[in-house]
């Protein structure tokens, strides 16, 4: 004897949603093969009378109206790398497990500790950043300057710009590419920062 197709073979694949088990593991509980579930789920082979018993335990755990458990639990949404990044919050929601306190506690430490270093390393090239800006836009002043009359003083001063130019030059070779790396390592330390702010909030 068996089951029409109609009435419960769809029915394996939302027991298997709702409860988190695969097809094979499914399987095993019913006692056949993980193809021959395969095959009742694509409605190729009707469920056998003798594995209905099995089949409503288990959907007496789905909420209403295929049984009487509680509602599903809904899923946070997958991480959407084209969208704004979410608060940590979002992006590792709270579980219903404790985590366990060591993992997290020595996660804690090295990120402070990297936070440090690159924090350090983020002001100092931010102190060195705001310092060639200072130059830049010195040197940009210094030549709207009128010149000297006297052709002896101008030409000392035109001598004097080129040797600050250059000096500059030589301290700043690549600014994009300064500015990129600046850009790189202040998104670091924004992103350990969020890390130990997550890591430091009470679990």
């Amino acid at each position: 004897m068996t089951v029409p197709t109609a009435s419960f073979v769809s029915l394996t694949a939302p027991v298997r949603a709702h409860l988190g088990v695969s097809l094979p593991q499914l399987a095993r509980y019913l006692g056949v093969s993980a193809s021959f579930v395969s095959h009742l789920e694509a409605g190729r082979k009707p469920l056998p009378a003798a594995l209905l018993p099995r089949l409503l335990r288990l959907l007496s755990a789905l909420p209403p109206p295929l049984g009487q458990g509680p509602p599903a639990v809904p899923l946070p949404p997958p991480y959407n790398p084209l969208l704004p990044l979410p608060a940590p919050e979002q992006l590792a929601p709270p579980l219903p497990e404790a985590p366990a306190p060591e993992p997290l506690r020595r996660r804690l430490r090295d990120q402070r500790l990297r936070l440090l270093t690159l924090g350090t390393e983020l002001a100092a090239a931010q102190t060195r950043a705001a310092a060639l800006h200072h130059r830049r836009l010195g040197l940009a002043r210094l030549h709207t300057l009128p010149p000297p009359p006297e052709a002896a003083e101008a030409a000392h001063l035109a001598r004097w710009l080129q040797a600050l130019a250059e000096d500059l030059r030589r301290d700043d070779p690549d600014p994009a590419a300064r500015a990129a790396a600046l850009h790189l390592l202040a998104a670091r330390v924004a992103g350990l920062r969020a890390e130990v702010a997550a890591l430091g909030a009470p679990q």
